[in-house]
């Protein structure tokens, strides 16, 4: 007849342990005391999950929702339980029932061990440490911060041909090889600024002069080519006339390199409306970097997987050709100095219409379809230039003339031909030519830093606030490693621990940890997820060596 009951109101766990305590027996008992109602004495042993008969009042049993008993015969142990039903049946006679809090109770007596965690809160929350797919609903993605493009809006029109004019007469046959940029030709490669209308006329007045000197065929290709692959410094000039009309041109040096240049993004690690609570919101899916070459081709770039620490770049490589092939690259990406596997083509740059069976080939074998007009924009010949050759009008100069003074603003306003980019996308596909694109001037990357909209992005930061991160790794629980509380879910079949705790209890236990549970290490905290759960090092209430001595003494503690 030495048992102890405490009747305790306040406090705050649940049956169904989604929030529990990381309390020892020593300060559950104290926990109890500061919410105590009543005490008594001299009881009988007191079996688990029955009830048991009490001289408390029964106004004062009404207001407790737990209590504590103690069983001398059970080595002093301490039992917490909640209260599930209150009757009267007499003056200071009031029959409880309750249920154990098998968690509360055991916790002291079990030892956390290694097993598959499903999701936890982490202890290293670095941007990028966590990746794993939480397989949430992400919607209303946004951009975030500047556009940055790398345009190649101005450009130089480009004629490769194996006849070169010269002065006012004559001119010479090339006949051997050229290398441009690692690119090899079989022909010269003759340069046109491309700025103003007096710029198209030398190209018209160009092909008019190599038609004059019966070469019209040796002109293989022409094309459009960026003014960022261009170095004006390393071009010969050379100026011709036809008809007393003058007209300049440039012909390019051997070079076999490959023109290159890096860009800069900076990466996104805070956004300008919302200071997320968990490092995870700055990775993909809800943080991430779009780069799109504005014909339908585009891809996703992680922040997360550049192991640069704040800026990430990019090697922009082109080379002078039909079409003036591109390509970006990502640098230092996914655990490689170059990512060439994640490179993404630039569209191809327009080419130019006169009539040459080998161009008309070259057009077949590569897909191109028909674009349309654009003012001041892709320069072609105009029909009546090409066919008025010597052969079929012996007064073939002077029409030449007219042409160059009367088709002006023909020339501003020609049909080019543009190549029809097909590219696979490493993201998401399609097709689409380039002719709008050309036209408005976007003939570039755009990068994109795009994330989740605020409002979604609050709801996913509040739920890895409460519940942590999917990890899916075999590892030791995290009971304490945040400041407040620490959720766990660990595996379907999987034990959380082990120790002096009888199996049914146990199983309680390991059940509650499968579903999920909340650790809290403050009661009265539970509940408050407004709290700043920042990864810390638990500060137990009490000092040491107090705890130290709870401990020792808790199984033989008598109250008085």
């Amino acid at each position: 007849m030495n048992s102890k009951i405490i009747l305790v109101k306040n406090i705050h766990l649940d049956r169904q342990y989604i929030n529990v305590l990381d309390y020892t027996e020593a300060q559950m008992l104290e926990l109890c005391t500061q919410n105590m109602i009543a005490q008594a004495n001299d009881y009988s042993f007191i079996r688990t999950s029955r009830t048991i008969m009490t001289n408390f009042k029964y106004s004062d049993a009404l207001k407790a929702n737990y209590i504590a008993f103690q069983n001398p015969d059970y080595s002093n142990k301490w039992f917490f339980a909640w209260i599930d039903d209150v009757i009267y049946k007499g003056n200071y006679n009031t029959e409880i029932s309750y249920t154990i809090d098998c968690w509360s109770t055991w916790f002291d007596y079990w030892k956390p061990k290694t097993c598959l965690i499903n999701r936890q809160h982490v202890n290293d929350d670095t941007i990028g440490s966590n990746t794993l797919n939480e397989n949430l609903a992400v919607e209303n993605v946004v951009q975030e911060g500047q556009v940055e493009d790398i345009s190649y809006i101005d450009y130089w029109i480009a004629i490769q041909t194996a006849w070169i004019p010269e002065g006012s007469d004559g001119g010479e046959e090339y006949s051997g090889i050229s290398v441009y940029n690692k690119q090899v030709f079989g022909t010269k490669i003759c340069l046109f600024k491309a700025q103003n209308l007096s710029d198209y006329l030398n190209v018209s007045l160009f092909i008019l002069r190599t038609n004059s000197d019966k070469h019209i065929e040796d002109i293989e290709n022409m094309f459009i080519v960026p003014s960022t692959l261009i170095n004006e410094s390393d071009l010969t000039k050379h100026d011709c006339t036809i008809s007393n009309s003058s007209f300049t041109f440039y012909t390019m040096p051997y070079n076999n390199d490959i023109i290159s240049f890096d860009t800069t993004i900076q990466k996104i690690t805070s956004y300008n409306d919302y200071t997320p609570k968990n490092n995870k919101c700055f990775c993909y899916p809800y943080n991430y970097l779009l780069v799109t070459n504005n014909i339908g081709s585009q891809n996703i770039f992680k922040y997360e997987d550049f192991y640069e620490q704040n800026e990430i770049k990019f090697k922009n490589e082109a080379v002078i050709s039909i079409g003036a092939s591109g390509k970006i690259t990502p640098l230092n990406y996914k655990k490689m100095e170059r990512c060439d596997d994640e490179s993404l083509s630039l569209g191809k740059f327009p080419t130019c219409a006169w009539s040459s069976d080998a161009f008309l080939n070259w057009i077949s074998q590569n897909s191109v379809n028909e674009a349309i007009s654009l003012a001041g924009g892709i320069f072609g010949i105009a029909n009546q230039a090409v066919e008025s050759s010597a052969q079929k009008n012996p007064n073939y100069n002077q029409i030449g003339v007219n042409i160059g003074a009367n088709t002006a603003m023909q020339l501003a306003n020609s049909i080019g031909k543009f190549y029809s980019a097909t590219l696979l996308p490493n993201i998401r596909g399609g097709q689409n030519t380039g002719d709008v694109t050309w036209a408005t001037g976007r003939t570039l990357y755009t990068f994109r830093q795009m994330r989740i909209k605020t409002e979604n992005l609050k709801v996913i930061d509040d739920y890895f606030t409460r519940f942590g991160y999917k990890i899916d790794k075999i590892e030791m629980p995290n009971i304490n490693g945040r400041k407040y509380w620490n959720y766990v879910e660990i595996g379907s079949a999987e034990e959380i621990g082990y120790g002096e705790v009888p199996s049914r209890f146990m199983d309680i236990i390991n059940n509650a940890c499968r579903r999920g549970v909340t650790i809290w290490h403050n009661h009265s905290d539970i509940g408050n997820f407004n709290l700043d759960n920042s990864i810390n090092i638990k500060e137990r209430k009490f000092p040491l060596f107090l705890l130290i001595w709870y401990k020792l003494c808790s199984r033989l503690y008598i109250m008085h």
